[in-house]
């Protein structure tokens, strides 16, 4: 009971604290966004999470001010974005975050204009997956999901349709994505833990979303995204599977660069002798001195 009426009067606190803040959230959001609903939801979801209640205002202010920024409403039905606790070791209480789920970036990428669907999706082990390049049609991916014993998961893609008709496909393995999580501020924890194949998803549609021409507010987002999940606020480095030699060409096979197997014989380098060490070895030999260096 005492339980109950603690956490009751931590709601209450919250609630009124984001009321004294409402002003500062709506000067901060853009034009046209519902501060109101944003703040409202929030409170919904710290209701239904005890953690959240349980995170420092000041952070749940920080998490929301971000959200308003961005215009995304974290929970909900559409679930674009999540407002997640994360153990402060410092300050030894928890931090409200804002993460932002897969079906958000996916949202965001959509706005751009110029992208008519966007699919990302994990394979099983026992799914029926295939990927190859072919020079007449570019990219062929054929999927076939085996429901009833799929296994564990294997690869992550995404695949983005232009309204022009072309497409960006984008395929990371197991151990790229491993590679990736490694990074990450929360590894072990939190949503790479409890929805590991959304966090696939998310972590492929971060990497095709490098080579697509973004709106400012969906790079915004790409960023705060990067930087809350990991610790040096970017993705690690050579993981990008030879997409970075296909994002110069853009994608234009005749245009890549020609690598040359024949080994090229560099020159033997002639060891050069000091005049000294000649002189040396000619009076060792009874021989006349050089009068100058013809080792040149």
């Amino acid at each position: 009971m005492t339980t109950s009426i603690s956490v009751r009067d931590k709601l209450t606190s919250l609630h009124d604290f984001l009321g004294q803040k409402r002003e500062s959230l709506i000067k901060i959001a853009p034009h046209g966004t519902d501060v109101d609903r944003i703040i409202r939801v929030a409170l919904m979801e710290a209701a239904r999470n005890e953690r959240l209640v349980e995170c420092s205002q000041s952070s749940v202010y920080l998490a929301l001010a971000k959200a308003c920024e961005l215009n995304l409403v974290a929970g909900g039905q559409l679930h674009r974005a999540s407002l997640i606790p994360m153990w402060n070791k410092k300050a030894r209480t928890y931090d409200a975050e804002l993460i932002i789920e897969y079906t958000g970036l996916m949202d965001l990428v959509k706005r751009s204009g110029e992208v008519a669907h966007f699919v990302a999706r994990v394979v099983h082990e026992n799914d029926e997956f295939e990927h190859h390049f072919d020079l007449e049609s570019g990219d062929v991916l054929k999927h076939r999901v085996n429901h009833d014993d799929p296994g564990e998961l294997k690869l992550a893609y995404a695949v983005c349709y232009y309204k022009d008709g072309s497409r960006q496909v984008e395929v990371m393995s197991k151990h790229q994505i491993n590679q990736i999580r490694k990074s990450s501020r929360s590894a072990d924890s939190g949503p790479w833990v409890q929805h590991t194949a959304e966090m696939w998803r998310k972590t492929v549609i971060r990497r095709i979303c490098k080579y697509l021409t973004l709106t400012p507010q969906a790079t915004a987002v790409i960023e705060h995204d990067i930087k809350t999940d990991f610790q040096e606020g970017s993705l690690p480095d050579g993981i990008d599977n030879g997409h970075e030699q296909r994002k110069r060409d853009n994608g234009i096979v005749g245009s890549q660069s020609v690598i040359d197997v024949t080994e090229q014989t560099k020159p033997k380098k002639r060891r050069k002798s000091s005049v000294k060490d000649l002189v040396a070895k000619a009076k060792e030999a009874d021989l006349p001195e050089p009068e100058e260096d013809f080792t040149e």
